[in-house]
């Protein structure tokens, strides 16, 4: 099912994102970061976050209420590096019947959860966002997308002239052993490219996101997995609203369970790289 407005991934308050973009804005003035530096970075570590305890409400994450705001916690249980890392327990991804219902089925339970960086491009920057990701439980057949684990950017945009917004691509790791790009805009995703991954093991996915051609390119390990153009009915205005990270459950089956699974992020950065 195709459509532009995506509940999981679109802001549940597109007005207030949009004062508050314009409100960082006329404070960053000409300081917004120059190609090669870093518009938003963390490892998660101590100096910022708080071990056992809900990412959302962290150093400007935030989760929407209705899309399993808490299963997001900060942990020293298998950090890439360091002494923290985030985890995402299939078990703490709450049921939704409206998931179900969009999806007619395909996801049972969605973890979204965003870091807003309001940042404006001025139409010709290159942003890259990217995150190390694992996903951990019991390998399902090949196109069996039972839980992904993804990351992925949202862009301020107008739609037939109202304000709005779209993705610029999201990138995930499945329970198949398979990491998938999409574009992040339909309740059903639908796989632009693919290539294989090794669940229990970390992932370098990046989805760099060019603002000059609107479109953007997807790398997993640092090795280009295929590009795609944005949403050609969006009117887009320049400006990053903000990269995410998310963790997707499939119905429970007689066979698959979702509180079998987990995943994990490290490593999150949001980075001008320029072109």
């Amino acid at each position: 099912m195709k459509t532009l407005f995506h509940p999981w991934s679109r802001s549940l308050g597109l007005t207030q994102s949009s004062l508050l973009c314009a409100t960082c804005l006329l404070l960053a003035g000409a300081t917004q970061p120059a190609a090669g530096q870093a518009i938003y970075t963390t490892k998660f570590e101590p100096d910022t976050f708080l071990k056992d305890t809900a990412l959302a409400g962290q150093d400007g994450w935030a989760a929407p209420g209705i899309l399993s705001p808490n299963a997001a916690v900060v942990t020293a249980d298998k950090p890439r590096q360091g002494q923290l890392s985030v985890h995402v327990l299939g078990d703490d991804l709450e049921h939704q019947d409206f998931i179900n219902a969009a999806s007619g089925g395909y996801y049972d339970a969605i973890g979204s959860y965003r870091r807003a960086v309001n940042h404006d491009t001025g139409h010709a920057q290159t942003v890259r966002i990217s995150a190390h990701v694992r996903i951990d439980g019991p390998r399902t057949a090949f196109g069996q997308n039972f839980f992904s684990a993804s990351i992925a950017g949202r862009a301020e945009s107008t739609l037939d002239g109202e304000p709005s917004s779209a993705s610029v691509g999201e990138l995930a790791i499945s329970s198949d052993g398979h990491a998938y790009a999409y574009s992040g805009n339909d309740f059903v995703p639908t796989f632009l490219a693919s290539v294989p991954v090794t669940p229990g093991k970390w992932h370098n996915l990046a989805v760099v996101a060019d603002f000059a051609t609107q479109t953007s390119a997807f790398y997993v390990d640092d090795v280009l997995l295929t590009t795609f153009a944005w949403e050609p009915t969006e009117v887009y205005t320049g400006v990053l609203l903000r990269g995410a990270v998310l963790a997707y459950a499939a119905p429970d089956t007689a066979t698959n369970h979702k509180a079998d699974y987990a995943a994990s992020y490290d490593n999150f950065t949001i980075r001008v790289t320029g072109k």
